[in-house]
């Protein structure tokens, strides 16, 4: 299972999730920087955040919440800010 993981200064990697589920969660916490938030997206995807990233020093993302406010997952004036991964359905299922 592949994500897609997006950086604060508009760079993209991609990395293989495991399939264990317990690795997984784990592995999307490292990647973000600590507890999950998830908003769904287009696609049968989510994006998955650190839920309290906007209340340290932070960057916005600008290609994730640009994506988020077109499926109007968040609000027109809210933001996501950090590392964000792109996640398939079945990777929080």
């Amino acid at each position: 299972m592949l994500a897609t993981i997006l950086h604060p200064g508009g760079e993209t990697d991609t990395r293989e999730l495991p399939e264990d589920e317990v690795r997984r969660l784990r592995l999307l916490q490292d990647l973000v920087g600590g507890h999950l938030e998830v908003v769904p997206v287009p696609g049968a995807k989510y994006l998955v955040f650190w839920e309290e990233a906007k209340d340290s020093p932070h960057v916005v993302n600008e290609t994730a919440t640009a994506i988020a406010r077109e499926a109007e997952s968040i609000q027109a004036g809210d933001y996501i800010a950090g590392v964000v991964v792109v996640v398939p359905r079945e990777a929080l299922a």
